[in-house]
């Protein structure tokens, strides 16, 4: 499960369910208003919501297993261990690397010859000259980085009793609760935006009984080849803190220029607390409050400019002379404003009470019809957990990554898997979770105009299949995957979808200039077909669906030193599908602005000659 892809799994399991229109038959969407907090304490009892609440009878017992919060800028997986518990913990803006450019200049040049290949029917050919001259460089991007894990260190807990742990999706509450020995000792961690901090509260059932050590650890970045070119350093802070100050990895050649912080700050309640080294120390206490903050040196795509010890700084500051029930009753009130805005009833049967891991192992024998409304609600509890106004976009694992050297770079994969995301956004009443995204296809309009001039010889601007927190925008990976030209159009697409949801001319006046942008790109990338009747994209490609005929065998390539496989062409079925939404989008958009009438001329002559779907001879649609 390494490099499990969260949002990804539950929108798939809520599109086959049907849910993902709030209007679909059979699906019940209320409006409701804003709740108390409810702690749940008795949850075998059933008197939970299990289309609300995941909840477990073991700790988790690896990464994927731990239960996530977040506020869309800090998230934390909480394992939910007794011994030793663990609290990872992720900053968005964390990530290898510093502003840099992809685009390589002049590639333009060589785009004549790679379509004539493709056109004659040469595909490893274009492969390899795509590969020497149109691909960025250089061609991998950064990677999204793990912040810092917070551990608890408990005596006499070896062995508990009567164990459980939680999410609450409608609280954002996450918690633990066993017995040692004649104690029940409980802990919850809620990720608040209000307050831009991870709180972890410890409470036990007898005075005197909380005692643990706490360390602050950051995390060693061994998988790059540029090894130890990032930094961190472990520290006491007086008598009730811990911290973390740490810089992002040189990677690809591009200077690490990412400078962290983590702080923890420590508040007992009766007991003793002291600092020793890099250990935060707690004796005999009756409650304890942890409160975590964590700030980068990021600004923006182009500008790393800020203090992050200013800014941690600021986020304790904001701590004095509040009590952790007014930070948490903030922190739900907030989390509450997104998520209770729908609601999703499903029938519910015995297996429904069932803790969720076994839930999801016998669905398949006992009904459960609200384990469906359950992921419904999990999906909407991510992205509302990892994409909020002002934030960073929900990247290939929302906001919480565990691993420097990620699957995938745990990075903006657009030839699906970033509009997945946020499919859910718009139909599950949580538009306000768009504009990351709408800001990032913004920003990407940077380096993809220059990249649609040197690398296509063309106008508007184009970015392909991936992107990190710099905005790099050139084909990356390889001419298999490099070759998806339409990433931008379809998430220029998505913007527009989220447009018809909202009816607000104001953001379409907005996104127009990126919708602009994209058909101008196209209006001069695309050509006639080798009939001269329909207009193509050449070069093609269709995501992790490579063709099979002749051409398009494994080969050899003398540079690299590699065997592979090619899945360049031309007017692959996804490219004309994204384009004629595209087109179309722009002329509605045209009707009601009335900006560009020339534009829209050439758009609608060009969609009415973009090749239409081909049906094979046993009626399915043809991709190539």
């Amino acid at each position: 499960m390494n490099g499990f892809r969260l949002i990804q799994f539950f929108t798939i399991f809520m599109l086959i369910v049907g849910s993902v229109q709030s209007q679909t038959a059979g699906l019940r969407a209320d409006v409701m208003t804003e709740g108390q907090v409810v702690r749940t304490s008795q949850i075998p009892e059933k008197d939970f919501d299990p289309a609300t609440l995941l909840w477990y009878e073991a700790p988790a017992g690896k990464w994927e297993e731990a239960l996530p919060v977040g506020n869309g800028r800090l998230g934390a997986m909480v394992f939910g261990k007794y011994g030793e518990e663990r609290i990872q913990l992720n900053e968005e803006t964390y990530w290898s690397g510093g502003p840099y450019s992809t685009v390589v200049e002049g590639g333009a040049e060589a785009l004549p010859q790679i379509q004539k290949y493709i056109f004659e029917g040469q595909p490893i050919k274009a492969h390899k000259l795509f590969g020497r001259k149109l691909m960025g460089y250089p061609v991998e991007q950064q990677k999204y980085q793990s912040l810092a894990n917070l551990h608890l260190f408990f005596e006499n807990q070896d062995e508990v009793a009567t164990y459980k742990r939680w999410l609450d999706l409608n609280t954002g509450i996450s918690g633990v609760e066993y017995t040692a020995g004649d104690v029940i000792y409980r802990r919850e961690i809620v990720a608040s935006s209000p307050g831009q901090m991870i709180m972890v509260r410890l409470t036990a059932s007898q005075p005197g009984s909380i005692s643990f050590k706490a360390q602050l650890r950051g995390c060693r970045n061994q998988a790059h080849s540029n090894y130890a070119t990032d930094y961190f350093r472990m520290d006491g802070v007086g008598q009730d803190g811990l911290m973390v100050n740490g810089k992002s990895a040189d990677y690809l050649g591009i200077e690490g220029k990412v400078r962290y912080k983590v702080e923890l700050k420590a508040i007992p309640e009766g007991g003793k607390m002291w600092v020793e080294d890099d250990h935060l120390i707690i004796e005999e206490a009756d409650a304890v409050t942890l409160y975590v903050v964590a700030a980068t040196n990021f600004v923006h795509y182009k500008d790393v400019s800020a203090d992050q010890e200013q800014r941690v700084a600021n986020y304790l500051e904001q701590l004095k002379g509040k009590r952790y029930d007014e930070l948490l009753a903030a922190a739900v009130k907030d989390h509450q404003a997104y998520f209770q805005r729908v609601s999703l009833e499903l029938p519910k049967t015995e297996s429904s009470f069932l803790p969720t891991d076994q839930r999801m192992a016998g669905i398949a024998d006992s009904p459960d019809p609200s384990l469906a409304a359950l992921c419904y609600n999990f999906a909407r509890y991510i992205l509302i957990a990892s994409s909020r106004p002002g934030t960073q976009p929900a990247n290939l694992q929302g906001i919480w990554n565990n691993d420097m050297n990620p699957a995938w770079d745990s990075k903006y994969t657009t030839n699906i898997n970033t509009e997945m995301n946020y499919w859910p956004a718009a139909s599950g009443n949580l538009a306000e979770c768009m504009e990351p995204l709408a800001t990032m296809v913004k920003e990407l309009t940077d380096q993809g105009s220059r990249v649609a001039r040197e690398h296509y010889g063309a106008g508007g601007w184009v970015f392909h299949q991936n992107t990190d927190l710099w905005r790099v925008a050139a084909p990356m990976d390889g001419p298999c995957w490099g070759t998806f030209t339409v990433g931008g159009a379809w998430l220029t697409n998505q913007l527009y979808d989220h447009y018809l949801y909202t009816q607000d001319e104001g953001y379409l006046r907005e996104i127009y200039p990126v919708m602009k942008g994209a058909v101008q790109f196209f209006l001069d990338f695309l050509v006639e077909d080798t009939q001269g009747k329909w207009l193509v994209t050449n070069p093609s490609t269709s995501p992790e669906n490579p063709p099979d005929g002749p051409g398009y065998e494994y080969f050899f390539d003398e540079v690299t030193g590699f065997y592979y496989f090619t899945t360049i062409c031309y007017g692959s079925a996804i490219d004309i599908q994204i384009l004629t939404d595209l087109f179309r989008n722009y002329s509605e958009t045209e009707k009601i602005l009335g900006l560009d009438k020339d534009l829209l001329v050439r758009a609608e002559a060009a969609r009415k000659r973009l090749a239409p779907p081909q049906i094979g001879k046993d009626g399915t649609l043809q991709e190539w």
